[in-house]
């Protein structure tokens, strides 16, 4: 209502300061061409009648007097039809003598007399000549409008606008209400159900749509974070019973081991070793799954250090295989390495070893009827080198593969321990390969096995 109301004082000034200016500009513009008129009807080889009648129609239609003065023999013709008391230049078979020594002294050709009152009129006018030699002959053509008064049309306008500013300000109101009304139901939706968000019934909320295209933007955002939030609580829960289980499972064991020590094997120095062995590879464990949760903790905050350089990844394959020969001579598990020799990668040593590791003992977790893993490390071009682990396993579904990324995902929603390693790996692995800028990813096919692969800069040893 105030914008409406800003605007029509904004159009009552402006009409009032500019009006005059602009309505005396337009006349000006008139008259000029109205005199072009009057030159080229005077002297044109149209019959005297037909002349008369053109230049009588013309100062009808302009509602002004006109008056072509031959200054040679001090003749004129006139054509008036503002009367007596509307044409300053002629009147009642008299030329303003005014009009023609002001004529005689312009030295441009051109004469104008705007506002001022004249002898012959009582009304302020508007007055143009123009001097033409026609066949060494002296022409005057002068016109003449009577200028309306500029109180009576200041007034008229401002009662005008006094209306104007009444029907605005009342369809204002009027809109404004409507409107108001319209958006305050589904922004008042909108608070309510975001109350149920800030208070955590993330499933409960649902955003209603309008007539309108901000609400319904705002609405649909709200839904979508209503949503995201309700994952990121589904795998935070998720995210503490997993923990929780993997601390208790460790922590049970330990303390029942302790307990047979204490209770029965305390004095049999076999059976006592063979319990303090599963007491300390529990600790292992455990200790293995706090490493890894700082770890990948400090890798998705930013905070972890790097330190780039060249290294021989060729190498690191071998010696990333060679940490499972207990386990792949216990399993009957083949791994067979397809290397080019002198790969030299740039990034972080250690810790594209930790990636090796880690997709390596995800494959041997996996690994097919077969027992067969496969490692390619290769130059895809001069800048660029693929390593690829392959398995023969039960594959992963596609439905799945956005998600196994993260911590802790499990396809059945049903966790259970894992026999070696945190469950970490895959999470680890991303993290430390987006921190390298390295394309890495899973192709995969259910009932024939998944190959991880990730990419390295190539570097050059002097």
């Amino acid at each position: 209502m105030l914008f409406a109301l800003s605007i029509v004082l904004i159009l009552l000034i402006s009409q009032i300061i500019m009006f005059e200016p602009f309505y005396r500009n337009t006349l000006k513009k008139n008259i000029i061409s109205l005199n072009q008129q009057i030159y080229n009807i005077t002297f044109s080889e149209m019959e005297e009648e037909a002349k008369s009648s053109a230049l009588f129609n013309l100062t009808a239609d302009n509602n002004a007097c006109i008056l072509i003065y031959n200054r040679d023999n001090s003749t004129a013709s006139a054509y008036d039809v503002l009367g007596e008391y509307g044409c300053a230049i002629y009147s009642e078979g008299n030329v303003n003598p005014v009009v023609i020594e002001s004529m005689d002294a312009a030295e441009d050709d051109t004469f104008y007399i705007d506002g001022r009152l004249l002898e012959l009129s009582d009304r302020e006018v508007m007055v143009y000549g123009q001097k033409y030699n026609v066949n060494d002959t002296n022409y005057y053509i002068i016109s003449n409008i009577a200028l309306q008064s500029m109180d009576l049309i200041i007034k008229t306008t401002q009662n005008q606008f006094l209306i104007i500013v009444a029907v605005v300000l009342f369809l204002a109101i009027l809109i404004s209400i409507v409107f108001s009304r319209l958006l305050a139901k589904p922004i008042m939706q909108i608070q309510q159900e975001a109350v149920k968000l800030s208070e955590g019934n993330y499933n409960d909320v649902h955003f209603e749509k309008s007539d309108f295209n901000e609400v319904d933007e705002l609405s649909e955002t709200l839904d979508m974070a209503a949503k995201e939030l309700s994952k990121v609580d589904e795998t935070r829960k998720e995210l503490f019973a997993n923990v929780s289980h993997d601390l208790k499972t460790p922590l049970t064991m330990i303390k029942a081991y302790a307990e047979m020590i204490r209770d029965i094997s305390g004095s049999k120095k076999a059976k006592r070793n063979e319990h303090l062995d599963v007491i300390i590879n529990e600790t292992d464990n455990l200790n293995k799954l706090v490493s890894d949760m700082l770890d990948l903790s400090k890798l998705q905050d930013g905070v972890a250090s790097f330190n780039f350089g060249p290294f021989d990844l060729s190498t690191n394959i071998l010696e990333s295989v060679n940490k499972f020969n207990t386990m792949v001579q216990k399993e009957g598990i083949n791994i067979q390495i397809d290397c080019e020799p002198e790969l030299v990668a740039y990034g972080d040593e250690s810790k594209i070893n930790e990636v090796l590791y880690n997709f390596i003992s995800n494959a041997l977790k996996h690994c097919g009827d077969d027992k067969l893993i496969i490692i390619r490390a290769f130059l895809v071009n001069k800048t660029t080198i693929r390593v690829e682990i392959e398995d023969h396993g039960p594959g992963i579904d596609e439905n799945m593969l956005p998600y196994i990324w993260d911590r802790y995902y499990k396809n059945d929603k049903k966790y259970t321990r894992a026999q070696s390693g945190s469950g970490l790996g895959l999470a680890i692995n991303k993290a430390i390969l987006e921190d390298h800028k390295s394309k890495y990813g899973v192709n995969t096919e259910v009932g024939k096995g998944s190959t991880f692969y990730f990419e390295l800069s190539s570097a050059i040893i002097d």
